[in-house]
């Protein structure tokens, strides 16, 4: 008798043997649920999920808030150059950023206004000194005149000339003086003029007062100008490279000499230096945290614009939420007059929670709120933007 004949047509089938067939059926019951679950994934990621937004649970932890600034690095000495005359700026040959040295033409103000006033001082001088000469001579010639008054007066035994011809020339005499003594003055002022003149028309060049770099320029050539508008802002010496950047009224209060910041500088971003809290300072502007750059070596030359990183104060057991909570919006929200998150509701829609935000790291914003717990899901973004119509699209 054939093998055949002890099996059941299925065992025939599948070419083996009752227990063959066995393990034959289980194989086929997994590579089918496994296509199931295959299938399902495949779905799952060609359509999305039911819901339009992505979201994030809200967490409670701690973490190292971040204030970032930005500023320009100066050396130790910093001086401002400003205009000594009203003008219009002629020619800035000075450089916006760099190294100058001292006496170095920076900019030209047209001088033609002072020039003209130069020359009509000059003028004022000379017409000054020949009314001047004409006094000391009439005032030699009165007093001569009067001399001679006297002395015939005298020997007359006061009888010629007469008083009044005497008195008259006494009076000649005094307004000769008076004469010589005023066109002095004339003389005087005139010449402060010229000197006046000649000292604007120096100050119609400005040069650098020091050896050292432009770390600002605030003029370009046309621009009017006033006396004592800032038109440079000089710096010199590398053995102390500073960065000054403003700071508000609640930040100050969390800062302490002594506090770190990671420093980026504009014309090369990838590599970062390190800077120390040295103080605040106060001014009209505002208040200003001063930082010391660590080791900069010859990687820095003043006037170069960097940015901040500042590490504030360590914050534990805080709520914390993905920056892009914050700028979540429903469509058809209107403007945002307060900081606000969306909490992803049971069913689904979104439920506005309106906060108070404290510090950032860079990725995720401390919240205060109430109602707010740990483990929540806040929205994110939109998984498909909204289309014009108003529905996802």
């Amino acid at each position: 008798m054939s093998d055949n004949a002890h099996h059941s047509p299925l065992d025939i089938f599948l070419g083996a043997t009752p227990k063959r067939a066995r393990r034959h059926l289980l194989s086929l019951v997994f590579l089918t649920l496994a296509a199931i679950a295959v299938a399902v994934l495949l779905v799952r990621f060609l359509t999305g999920t039911d819901s339009p937004y992505y979201s994030a649970p809200v967490e409670v932890g701690d973490f190292v808030p971040l204030l970032a600034e930005s500023g320009t690095i100066r050396g130790q000495k910093n001086i401002t150059v400003k205009a000594r005359l009203d003008g219009v700026v002629a020619a800035v040959p000075g450089p916006a950023k760099g190294k100058v040295g001292f006496g170095q033409v920076l900019a030209r103000i047209d001088a033609d206004p002072v020039r003209q006033s130069l020359e009509i001082a000059k003028a004022d001088v000379a017409a000054a000194q020949a009314s001047l000469d004409a006094a000391q001579v009439s005032v030699q010639e009165t007093a001569s005149r009067l001399a001679r008054f006297e002395s015939v007066w005298r020997r007359s035994n006061k009888r010629v000339p007469s008083l009044n011809e005497l008195e008259s020339a006494r009076a000649d005499a005094s307004r000769a003086r008076q004469e010589e003594a005023a066109a002095r003055a004339r003389l005087d002022a005139a010449r402060l003029r010229v000197k006046e003149g000649t000292g604007e028309l120096k100050a119609a060049v400005v040069r650098a007062p020091i050896d050292g770099w432009v770390v600002a320029r605030y003029v370009e050539p046309g621009r009017r100008v006033r006396e004592g508008v800032p038109l440079f802002a000089l710096t010199s010496g590398l053995e102390r490279l500073t960065i000054t950047v403003p700071v508000a009224g609640n930040e100050v209060s969390q800062l302490r000499p002594g506090a770190r910041a990671s420093v980026r500088l504009e014309d090369n971003p990838e590599e970062e230096l390190s800077a120390t809290l040295e103080r605040i300072d106060a001014d009209a502007g505002g208040r200003r945290a001063v930082f010391v750059l660590e080791q900069p070596g010859n990687r820095v030359t003043p006037g170069t614009a960097a940015s901040l990183e500042i590490q504030l104060p360590e914050r534990s057991d805080v709520l914390l939420v993905p920056n892009s909570a914050l700028e979540f919006a429903p469509e058809g929200s209107v403007g945002r007059d307060r900081d606000r998150i969306y909490l992803l509701s049971d069913d689904g829609e979104p439920r506005r929670v309106y906060v108070t935000t404290g510090g950032s790291d860079g990725r995720r914003t401390e919240i205060f709120a109430k109602g707010v717990e740990p483990g929540m899901q806040v929205i994110t973004g939109w998984r498909d933007a909204p289309a014009q119509d108003g529905s996802p699209r």
